[in-house]
Formats: structure tokens, C-alpha cells, sequence
């Protein structure tokens, strides 16, 4: 008899009763309910009130930025930097970033998401917190043009060789306006030695267009990033508001992905992502949530729907973006994209990522779809259980430790203010 580690027995998925079951870091069946005996496992969860569901895989992130929140409200971007964000930052400690990224698991667990795509300081403690909180990650090693005692490249690349397969690096120049050409040529290079991923910042704002202009000589930010070598498969580039048809063909022909940020470029008044146009152009699309201080949320239940509606509306056609291509970019494209092809399927030999979404709740008393339900009238409410690479995170709407969690962060925000 085939034996598992877990049964989610009778359980929704895409409107058929299964049982679901587990082995390790894998699903190891996916079967018509009632047919796996539960004799054969060492755990069972009843599924009868349950649908299930992959993941989130949030490709957009500064995390520890959680300690951040509600500063600087209300002001364009380059402002909000310069005049809340960085002096703030100039404060942290690997301590604080820690705690900031803590918060952020588990804010991003109540959401259903298990993965993240981090740009931010102190590399080392993002990695060793992801590791300790079991969720997937991937982390960047950080270029500037400003010398930074927070960048930590150096000590997360000696991490590299023993690092679990749920965590990787990545190389993460911040965007054009605070690296130089020659910075950017050095990325791509050892994009190559390395054998790293790429992910920044690109074509956010009008202002970010105009510097790639006046300082670099280049028609849009997308062209003076291919001139650099970063345009390559598998570059991530966060934002993307101010796009050509030039820019969106290059990011194609080149297997570029884009990070869209909906809520962020929304609040922050930086533009609309085309999705349309790029959809059509064959430019992959993923969505991240970007950071909790330019959000202020880290839900990709909001961030997903904030994602499909603005699509919809910039098209000015409901039929745009159907509901399944929305999903396919925020579970097994988004996986795909932060280098977990196994995961974002519930499938028998993938990665045993899952949640179970509670169909009690008010959202789901019609029936009629539960799916497009949870994407476009769910809420964190609606997140009972969250499972990545077979492990449970968070059971009964509970992530163990959560509690001392926020309390940490928030002595940590109060450190950071300088209280």
C-alpha cells in the first residue's frame, strides 16, 4: 500500500470532490474523494468545508519594509524616498530587518502566499528568516551607486551552497536612477558568472523616463536596460507603468517578465501597467504586491483582483484578462518566474504547495464559482490553511509564534523611528 504523510480527504478543487494527499515535499495523488484510504496515512485533514487552491508567489517585494508602513503618506515618489523612506532605512540593523520580514510572512501567510522576490538590506537575516519561517524565497544581492553598510552581498553569497531548494539569490540592481552604466554592465556579467537570476526596478515613473533621456541618452528605460545587457529570460523588472510597443516587442524577444504592482503604482500616482498590450506583445505577467510602506497591504487576494480590474479597465473591456489567465499569472506563472517550475499546480509530482480556503465564508454562499469567488470577493478571512513544500504554516487561520511575531515588529518600527 502506498503510504503518505498527509490526506486532505474530500476536498474542493475546481468544482470536482478529491482527496488530496501528500509524501514529503510532493503531492503524491490527486484522486475522485474517497478512494485513497485514510488507513494509508499518518495525517488527515477533512476537506468537506474546504476548497482547494494553489498559492500565491508575490514577485514584487521590499519586505522588512512592514516596519515602514504609514510613512510618509500621500507624497510622488522620489519625495517619499528622499525625504521619509531612506532616512529611516539609514538605521537598520539585521535585528530590525529580521523582525520587518517576520511580519511580512506572516501578514503574507494570512493572504495564501508563499513566496517572495526581495529586494532589501541585510540580505543575510532576510534568508536566514525565510528558511526559518519555511516559506519560498528569493533574495537580491543589492547595487547602488552609494556605499551602504546595509548591503550585505558579500556574506548572502557565501549562504549560497547551503541554502535549501526553497531559497535562492538573485542580483537586484535598484533601478537606473540610482546605478550607473557601468554598474549595470557589471550585473549582467556576473548574471552570466554567477548563473543568477535579474531583478529591479523599470519604467515606473515619468521622471524615471526623463533621466533615462537626459542622463543615458536612451529613447525609453526599457531600451538603456537592454543596452546594458539586463534584458535577458528570466530578468524581472518590477513597475513597467511607461512602456512603448518597441519596449514591450524587446521584453518578449528577450523572455523578460514583468512584476506588476497595481495598489503601489495606484497610491503613488506612478501609471498603469499596459497588461493588454503586453499580453498581447507575448511579454510574460506576474504580479507583486511591492512593498508594505508604498502598499500598504501585502494581500495578493487585493493585489490580484486590484491586478484583473485594472487590466479590465485600461482595456475599457470586461473581457480582458479572463479569470483563468489572472490565476495562471499569480500561482504557476509566478512560481515559474522565481525559479519553482514544480510548484503553483496541485498535480501528483509537484511541489506540495496549498491552501485551504474556508467556503463558510460569506463570499462563497452563492456557489456558483468559488474560485473567482475568492480572487474577486475573498479576503484574508478566508485563508484557513497554508501549505508550502509539504509543510503546514499556517492551520485554524493561526501562524505559530504570530503573536510574539507582531509584537517584535512592533518594537522594531519604534527603534526605526527613533524612539
Amino acid at each position: 500500500m502506498k503510504r503518505h504523510d498527509l490526506l486532505i480527504r474530500n476536498v474542493l478543487l475546481r468544482h470536482q470532490r478529491v482527496d488530496v494527499a501528500i509524501k514529503g515535499e510532493r503531492f503524491t495523488a490527486v484522486a475522485p474523494a474517497g478512494t485513497i484510504a485514510p488507513e494509508s496515512v499518518h495525517r488527515v485533514i477533512e476537506g468537506h468545508s474546504f476548497l482547494i487552491r494553489p498559492p500565491f508567489y508575490n514577485t514584487h517585494t521590499h519586505h522588512a519594509m512592514t516596519l515602514l508602513r504609514g510613512s510618509g503618506e500621500d507624497l510622488p515618489l522620489m519625495a517619499w524616498l528622499q525625504e521619509r523612506i531612506w532616512p529611516q532605512e539609514a538605521r537598520l540593523t539585521p535585528e530590525l530587518v529580521a523582525a520587518g520580514t517576520r511580519l511580512a510572512i506572516v501578514e503574507s501567510l494570512h493572504s495564501g502566499c508563499v513566496a517572495f522576490n526581495d529586494m532589501y538590506f541585510h540580505q543575510p537575516a532576510i534568508l536566514r528568516t525565510a528558511i526559518e519561517m519555511g516559506v519560498r524565497a528569493r533574495v537580491g544581492l543589492m547595487v547602488m551607486n552609494q556605499v551602504s553598510e546595509h548591503i550585505e552581498n558579500e556574506a548572502a553569497l557565501e549562504m549560497l551552497p547551503d541554502l535549501p531548494p526553497t531559497v535562492q539569490l538573485s542580483l537586484a540592481p535598484h533601478a537606473l536612477y540610482t546605478t550607473t552604466p557601468e554598474q549595470l554592465r557589471h550585473v549582467a556579467r556576473e548574471a552570466d558568472r554567477l548563473g543568477l537570476p535579474i531583478h529591479l526596478h523599470a519604467a515606473e515613473t515619468r521622471t524615471e523616463c526623463a533621466i533615462a533621456q537626459a542622463r543615458f541618452n536612451a529613447a525609453t528605460p526599457i531600451a538603456y536596460l537592454e543596452q546594458c545587457g539586463l534584458l535577458r529570460p528570466g530578468t524581472i523588472l518590477a513597475h513597467c507603468c511607461h512602456v512603448t510597443d518597441e519596449d514591450l516587442a524587446r521584453m518578449a524577444a528577450r523572455g523578460v517578465i514583468v512584476a506588476h504592482c497595481p495598489q503601489s503604482n495606484q497610491k503613488l500616482g506612478s501609471g498603469i501597467f499596459p497588461w493588454v498590450r503586453a499580453a498581447k506583445a507575448g511579454v510574460a505577467i506576474t504580479v507583486g504586491t511591492d512593498g508594505a510602506a508604498s502598499n500598504n497591504s501585502l494581500s495578493m487576494i487585493a493585489e490580484t483582483k486590484a491586478a484583473a480590474l485594472s487590466a479590465k479597465l485600461g482595456a475599457a473591456s470586461p473581457e480582458e484578462v479572463p479569470l483563468a489567465q489572472i490565476d495562471a499569472a499569480v500561482t504557476q506563472i509566478a512560481a515559474r518566474a522565481l525559479g519553482f517550475p514544480e510548484a503553483g499546480q496541485i498535480a501528483e509530482g509537484k511541489a506540495a504547495d496549498c491552501l485551504l480556503i474556508d467556503l463558510n465564508a460569506p463570499a462563497f454562499a452563492a456557489g456558483n464559482d468559488p474560485d473567482a469567488d475568492f480572487l474577486y470577493a475573498g479576503d484574508t478571512s478566508c485563508v484557513d490553511t497554508v501549505i508550502c513544500a509539504g509543510r503546514i504554516l499556517m492551520q485554524g487561520k493561526i501562524v505559530p509564534g504570530e503573536a510574539a511575531i507582531v509584537a517584535a515588529a512592533r518594537e522594531a518600527a519604534r527603534k526605526l523611528r527613533g524612539e
